[in-house]
């Protein structure tokens, strides 16, 4: 057996070998990267195949439908929480070892028990319990459908279910097309498939590649993955239940203190800077491994740093620079609250009119614009009553660096990686295959099974459409036919950038803003056709880079492409059947449940505000030419621009494959506003271990980081599962102190507030407020 660095050497002299006969080739940056692609998988992968091992039988039906079938139920029910969550399949995964291993000893030796259980068969479980999610069209059922929302009742579950099946399948039709592109090019590694490997080559035995020289680490992978497993399980109940302050430390606030102000009020520095709950969070930290995951582990270490600079820089410094100039207007009136403090993290929606019927500055939720009488269209009175709508300067950067990465992407892709399209555009044209794919030991591998052709993803494709057309006529989800095909175009053109970006570094791309924003201009008012063009956009590509990912897994872990494609459309239909009746459930079926503070699906409501700022608003209020933020079209242009910059460094200062790691379309993903902002020092700690294990230790990091990285994913969802459902039950630890504040008397980050303790504020807030006695029943008189 060959060590990972004999492996790595006689493919790179493949390469060279490859380059020196087609010169063409030379700086190709496909070709260039392959070697540090290869460093990063091949430990991981299993070298070998036995195309007679079964994947596709019963135990691997039966238990990819238990899985996916329970996580479809509890995803979506569980997405009615104020604070949703999801459980993800790996959990399916972890658990479905042992019960693949009783199943193999318990049944009957034939059809059902075909031998040992196999990797393939886990594999196939878990490519259909990973569509257990909720899907994205149940966004729409429950907008519509939801009677304290827009209250059409009539919808019928047969309706819904067909608006949600077409709005799941519709994008795998295009995701066969791209096999030549992201799935059979090494270049197009995914890293973010490399924890989920991991799991399987550390449950089963598979030939890897050995490490050179006296290995220091002799402990299994199986036996690692659980001692780091019931570590991180024991470790996660003191951010998640013991101590949750750990979940969000707000640095910058500890380290400039809450200064000397009135009780209660933020200085200036906290509430733009020093609050990652209400501002930018600088220095933000968080110790609760959820709001961090494996991909911190599997990502390349240039990836990283290229996100995070880009998140520092427009949080750390954009975001307070425009907020300290008030470029927009209004920062310090923008939802204040009765101390007088001022919003700078939020997604809402703020009163601009000062002589309108709401207070100034207060925020105003989407729905007030709706005309509930003309298909919850605009009503332009009530529009005019709070005209010009104000976003925060944190919000609306946002929304300029979301229409930056569209173009910056588009730019990127082309410069860097169009002549591999080109080539491998041709190829297909002429039915040949690419020769440099060919190199790849797993391509080759691939070839003992079957492809499905391109012709059936057409056809499926076509009957998927023809399916969209019909439900987008007849269904409640009514939007113009011609729409299903400006969809399809839309994909079309971003599946390859918007593919390509999370195929070499792990960060994926969205449509949503420009779906909205498109046909917000075509459309405009329109609030439900918006919203359904909305979903169909985003989730079509959404889906086919999903199954483009997992044909990718697929050829990893050499499974057959006609049973990943069966698992990922089974899968999916399972989902669609399930989830629609458990939003049926959950809004006709359990009383007075959505009632309470823990269910008031905050999630769903937001996806029905945000119709309100795209449909019945529109676009051309928030970002025409006139209106307060038609400066951030400029964005679109900029984003386009940018990605000449280190292309133009390469081609004529230094040539260096390391210019094309300067993705702008990365950079310009920026933050959400509204979450906490803690997702920048910690990350970027722990990928400066990662890359100093790749490079110091590189034993310990090909034998054991990536597995310690799913070890530590399936554990703290379990927690957080466990420690949800205690919440449900009313179990919550009682004990106030520095760590567990008590949240209804303080803010969260209460250390940022003067005057405050993690258990109440001081007498002085209260006086201020004309009370007698703090909230604890201390008398301040």
């Amino acid at each position: 057996m060959t060590t990972v660095e004999q492996d790595i050497a006689e493919k790179e002299k493949q390469v060279q070998d490859f380059v020196e006969t087609h010169p063409d080739l030379k700086e190709d940056t496909e070709v260039e990267d392959i070697r540090d692609v290869l460093e990063r998988i091949d430990f991981i992968v299993p070298q070998s195949d036995d195309p007679n091992t079964p994947a596709f039988t019963f135990r691997s039906v039966f238990l990819g439908t238990f899985w996916v079938a329970v996580l479809s139920f509890a995803n979506t029910a569980l997405s009615f929480r104020t604070n949703a969550f999801s459980v993800g399949a790996n959990v399916a995964l972890i658990l479905t070892y042992p019960l693949g291993l009783l199943l193999a000893a318990i049944l009957p030796s034939g059809i059902l028990n075909p031998g040992p259980f196999s990797m393939k068969e886990h594999v196939l479980i878990y490519i259909i319990a990973s569509c257990g999610g909720q899907p994205y069209g149940i966004e729409n059922v429950v907008s519509q459908m939801m009677p304290d929302l827009m209250g059409n009742t009539d919808i019928t579950f047969l309706q819904s279910l067909g608006f949600v099946i077409v709005t799941q399948f519709l994008g795998y039709g295009l995701s066969g097309l791209t096999r030549r592109f992201l799935v059979r090019p090494t270049a197009m590694w995914w890293p973010s498939t490399l924890s989920t490997i991991a799991l399987f080559t550390s449950f089963h035995k598979t030939d890897l590649t050995e490490f050179e020289g006296v290995q220091k680490y002799t402990m299994t992978r199986y036996r690692f993955f659980w001692v780091t497993f019931f570590a991180m399980f024991v470790y996660m109940w003191i951010p998640e239940y013991f101590a949750p302050v750990l979940q969000t430390i707000s640095l910058g606030c500890l380290l400039a203190g809450g200064g000397s102000g009135k009780s209660g009020v933020l200085s200036k520095f906290n509430v733009i800077a020093g609050s990652a709950v209400k501002g930018m969070g600088f220095l933000g930290l968080t110790f609760d491994w959820t709001y961090l995951g494996s991909y911190v582990f599997t990502t390349p270490f240039w990836a990283m740093l290229t996100f995070l600079g880009g998140t520092a820089f427009f949080q750390y410094l954009i975001t307070p620079i425009l907020w300290a100039n008030d470029v927009w207007g209004d920062n310090l009136v923008i939802g204040k609250d009765a101390l007088g403090n001022p919003t700078a993290n939020s997604p809402g929606l703020f009163v601009g009119n000062k002589n309108g019927t709401k207070k100034y500055g207060s925020r105003v939720r989407p729905n007030y614009f709706y005309n509930k009488s003309a298909n919850y269209d605009l009503n332009l009175t009530a529009y005019n009553d709070v005209a010009p709508v104000r976003l925060t300067a944190h919000f609306a950067l946002v929304y300029g660096a979301s229409f930056a990465t569209i173009t910056a992407s588009l730019s990127h892709v082309a410069l860097w990686y169009g002549k591999d399209i080109y080539r491998q555009s041709m190829n297909a044209f002429r039915q040949v295959r690419d020769e440099v794919d060919g190199l790849d030991k797993h391509v080759k591998m691939m070839e003992a099974y079957p492809d499905v052709p391109d012709w059936a993803y057409l056809a499926f494709l076509a009957v998927a459409s023809a399916g969209a057309i019909i439900v987008s006529l007849v269904t409640p989800f009514n939007m113009p036919w011609w729409a299903i095909f400006f969809n399809l175009f839309i994909c079309l053109i971003f599946i390859l950038p918007f593919g390509i970006v999370p195929a070499v570094s792990g960060f994926y791309l969205y449509l949503n803003v420009l779906t909205e924003f498109v046909i917000g201009l075509m459309i405009p008012g329109q609030t439900i056709a918006v919203m359904a063009f909305k979903s169909w956009g985003t989730n079509s590509l959404v889906q086919a880079l999903t199954l483009t990912q997992d044909l990718k897994l697929g050829q990893y872990l050499h499974i057959p492409p006609y049973a990943m494609v069966f698992a990922q459309f089974y899968g999916t239909l399972i989902n669609a059947f399930v989830s629609t009746g458990a939003v049926f459930y959950m809004v006709f079926n359990t009383n007075d449940l959505l009632q309470k503070p823990e269910w008031r699906y905050n999630g769903h409501q937001t996806f029905y505000s945000a119709g309100g700022i795209w449909g019945a608003i529109g676009p051309q209020r928030f970002f025409g030419i006139g209106s307060l933020y038609e400066g951030l079209l400029w964005c679109f242009l900029i984003g386009a621009a940018a990605p000449l910059l280190p292309w133009l460094a390469n081609k004529y200062i230094v040539k260096s494959k390391y210019w094309h790691y300067i993705n702008f379309a990365i950079i310009f993903t920026t933050g959400n506003a509204g979450a906490y902002q803690v997702v920048v020092l910690m990350p970027f700690l722990l990928a400066l271990v990662s890359q100093y294990l790749f490079l110091k230790n590189k034993e310990f990091y090909q034998k054991y980081l990536y597995v310690m990285g799913a070890s530590f994913d399936g554990s703290a969802g379990i927690v957080s599962l466990i420690v949800s459902f205690m919440s449900v039950a009313g179990i919550s630890f009682l004990s106030f102190y520095a760590l567990n504040p008590n949240t209804d008397n303080v803010p969260f980050d209460y250390y940022c507030y003067p005057g405050a303790s993690y258990n109440d504020y001081d007498c002085a807030y209260y006086l201020n407020q004309g009370d007698n006695e703090t909230a604890l029943g201390v008398s301040c008189v």
